[in-house]
């Protein structure tokens, strides 16, 4: 089941910017602490610590993933999604849409690795921001029972025809996290390539120290 992604604030709180400026804000009570400023100087600190340590901290690099758009866009969309069908449609879309948002958020991270203009990446940010919405969106114009009663075309209902359309992005999205994983794959089958060439076979094996000579072998001295 999909959940939705931070809000900015829980979004901040993990970034590396606030962790730094909570690091840099404490030192203020560990000098007063310690005897080195008294408390209430130390304390008065704080704000201005934090502040110092979360400026000088880099920001979270995002995700450029299309024109205009980054990984926090995608995840928005995905989020107003999952909203407008919770408890609006029927298990099985609700599901099925879960199931796609899971997969478009897991492979956000690493979709550098798609290519900037790929077909892949093109195809991963459309639907989380069009295909996907305008899907729901045609099933939830129509009244429930219309929609899921109704023959409409080869003998189906708007409620099963959308099944089908889901599960074809559902498909999709599969490929696109597989395209990405192959990519992890291929770089770990190449590091081992490598090792391979740089080491050898059992070139790190560590060898076992000699045995001292027994006494009066092998240049030993005896006193006479």
């Amino acid at each position: 089941m999909a959940t939705s992604s931070p809000g900015p604030l829980g979004r901040y709180a993990r970034s590396t910017k606030n962790i730094v400026g909570m690091s840099a804000a404490v030192v203020g009570p560990v000098l007063a602490l310690v005897g080195v400023i008294a408390p209430p100087v130390g304390l008065a600190l704080i704000p201005a610590l934090y502040a110092a340590g979360a400026l000088a901290a880099p920001g979270d690099k995002k995700v450029e993933l299309a024109s205009g758009l980054d990984a926090g866009d995608v995840r928005k969309s995905l989020e107003t999604i999952e909203r407008r069908v919770h408890g609006k449609v029927p298990s099985e879309i609700e599901e099925r849409v879960q199931r796609i948002s899971t997969t478009i958020v897991d492979t956000l991270p690493r979709a550098d690795e798609l290519g900037n203009g790929s077909n892949a990446l093109y195809v991963l940010v459309k639907t989380a921001t069009d295909y996907l919405p305008s899907s729901l969106q045609a099933y939830l114009d129509l009244p429930r029972s219309y929609a899921d009663h109704k023959v409409l075309s080869d003998g189906k209902t708007a409620r099963a025809l959308l099944c089908e359309q889901l599960d074809v992005l559902d498909a999709q999205m599969d490929e696109v996290a597989d395209a990405v994983h192959r990519s992890d794959a291929d770089k770990l089958v190449a590091n081992g390539r490598f090792l391979a060439e740089k080491f050898g076979h059992g070139a790190l094996e560590v060898p076992k120290p000699s045995q001292p000579p027994a006494a009066g072998e092998n240049g030993s001295t005896e006193k006479r």
